[in-house]
């Protein structure tokens, strides 16, 4: 046999919940809540006058003077570090030297010559082409050949990784987005597919192939539907393992009635069954504002089909979750955790691409095949004993893998940005988390499944620099602390 590379793939979570910011308390001998420990944060690392001088840059914003505004900014805003930079793709051969064309002719001959023998097809092709794509990343049709040659010996893990590494470097590359939507489908992964070409079509408007893609989203969700139905109707779950409660302990829904029912269907009645089990926020003035932010972004992003809702849970835990069809839920501690509209703007955009892409969708579908339903909805309803609350709870220790957090980010930061805001909003709460992971009363604030605070901090920079976003919008500090006063 040949000997691949083997590529471990993220194992993804079975939960039902999407949580991008979680902190737990472990240590309960220490007083000092989470709240005192984001102020003292903000006191040390911001210092006294960051937000007084966002303050300032916010009026002349609001005048139109956006020089002005980015000039006040740069004074307590520390300026990115320059990232690596990434070679420009380049498609022609000849444009690159003998060693690249002499991987490349190598490859193609022995492919041509198809040989029987295990330790020459290594020798022969797979040896070149991974040196042509370790040693000419650029070269694009050096990523796709190696990803069509991995799946033409069935090497399925292989193919994926290369050319998902492929449309990371190159997001913007169709001749990497159609090979990597040919083998999902291949691979019988319709929901992943579609959410690619939702995450282009989203992420490049501007692209004249948005619209196709976007076409082509739907029609492979749609795929993922029937697929789902028919697992569903022959499996165990649909004769009701668990009822999500829908605010009466008398009536419910099975997992596999609601995922028979479609995405927004599914999502409203777990909604409803935690604001049902929870302490919401009533607020109108809380309330209207966060709408009013959330359906702002959700419109610049897409998925008109969804019935948008932004709610507030009444907890000191800074977290954000977001549902299937675009049910929204801030914790109040994250909400005393920020101080501006943009870091608002920053986890609910990023939230809202959550919802946007079906990762929660998704998660629910392969927890029901998986046959976990059982775990996952257990004591919405039945057991009176346990709350929607503990549940979730429970749900949140396990998050969304990190390609889908960087699906999210990537659609979420652009948005962010054409929505007028400073583009480091969702950047600067990471960094307030990242202090607060090194709290000694503080046992995890992001899982095992997320990328630690400071590493994602790291993507966040090299993601607003490259794609040119402006950090210096506006950080509408007035607006918040009118709303959510200090």
């Amino acid at each position: 046999m040949i000997e691949f590379k083997q590529i471990t793939r993220n194992k993804l979570l079975l939960v039902l919940f999407s949580c991008i910011l979680t902190l737990f308390l472990s240590n309960r001998a220490n007083s000092q809540n989470t709240t005192t420990l984001a102020q003292n944060f903000l006191n040390i690392n911001y210092g006294g006058n960051y937000y007084a001088t966002m303050l300032e840059a916010d009026r002349f914003y609001k005048q139109g003077d956006l020089q002005k505004a980015k000039q006040i900014q740069k004074q307590v805003k520390p300026d990115f570090p320059e990232p690596d930079p990434v070679p420009a793709a380049e498609s022609d051969l000849a444009k690159l030297d003998g060693t690249a064309k002499q991987y490349w002719d190598t490859a193609n001959q022995a492919i041509q010559e198809d040989p029987d023998d295990d330790d020459e097809v290594d020798a022969r092709i797979f040896e070149p082409l991974e040196s042509l794509v370790d040693n000419y990343p650029q070269f694009v049709p050096g990523h796709i050949l190696l990803a069509d040659t991995y799946d033409l010996y069935g090497a399925e893990d292989e193919a994926l990784s290369t050319i998902e590494i492929a449309a990371e470097k190159y997001p913007e590359r169709n001749d990497v987005l159609d090979k990597r939507i040919e083998l999902l489908l291949a691979y019988d992964q319709p929901l992943e597919a579609s959410i690619a070409a939702r995450e282009f079509a989203y992420s490049y408007p501007e692209s004249p192939k948005s619209a196709a893609y976007q076409s082509d989203a739907n029609e492979y969700f749609q795929k993922y539907q029937k697929q789902l139905k028919s697992k569903v109707t022959t499996s165990s779950i649909l004769g009701g393992i668990g009822q999500a409660a829908i605010g009466n302990e008398e009536q419910g829904l099975s997992l596999g009635q609601m995922l028979l029912q479609g995405e927004s269907a599914t999502g409203e009645a777990i909604a409803n069954s935690y604001k049902a089990q929870s302490s919401m926020v009533s607020d109108g003035t809380q309330l209207e504002y966060i709408r009013g932010i959330g359906n702002k972004l959700a419109e610049l992003m897409g998925r008109d089909e969804f019935e948008y809702e932004f709610n507030i849970i009444n907890d000191p835990t800074p977290n954000a979750l977001a549902l299937p069809g675009g049910k929204i839920f801030f914790h109040t501690g994250m909400l005393e955790l920020m101080d501006s509209e943009a870091e608002l703007a920053g986890v609910m955009a990023h939230e809202v691409a959550h919802a946007v892409l079906s990762h929660g969708y998704k998660k629910l579908g392969e927890s029901a095949i998986a046959n976990t339903g059982t775990n996952l909805l257990s004591g919405l309803a039945g057991d009176r004993a346990t709350s929607v609350a503990e549940v979730g709870s429970t749900l949140l220790d396990k998050q969304f893998s990190r390609d889908k957090e960087k699906q999210a980010d990537v659609l979420g930061i652009r948005v962010l940005d054409a929505g007028g805001y400073s583009a480091d909003g969702l950047y600067n709460v990471m960094a307030k988390l990242a202090q607060l992971e090194g709290k000694g009363n503080i046992a995890k604030s992001l899982l095992s499944s997320h990328p630690a605070s400071e590493t994602r901090m790291e993507y966040l920079e090299e993601l607003i620099q490259t794609k040119g976003y402006n950090r210096y919008g506006y950080e509408g500090v007035e607006a918040y602390r009118n709303v959510f006063p200090r």
